[in-house]
């Protein structure tokens, strides 16, 4: 058990631009889903999918490489 005196380090995240990826394709997705008669809304859904699901792999991935490289 570590001494209560004892100052021990805590590990924080890198920063990343792949949240504010996932939250704008999000909006597209949510944008895509206005009412409306247009047929580019589901090009806007579409777009809005690939963009949660590559920004979200990116995300994955980069946490995973983060974490391999921890020191012991």
């Amino acid at each position: 058990m570590a001494d209560p005196g004892q100052h021990q380090d805590f590990h924080l995240p890198s920063p990343s631009g792949t949240p504010i990826v996932v939250g704008a394709g999000t909006a597209l997705i949510l944008f895509g889903f206005v009412p409306d008669a247009r047929i580019w809304r589901l090009a806007l859904v579409s777009l809005g999918v690939t963009i949660v699901v590559g920004g979200a792999w990116r995300w994955v991935v980069e946490a995973m490489e983060e974490y391999r490289n921890l020191p012991d």
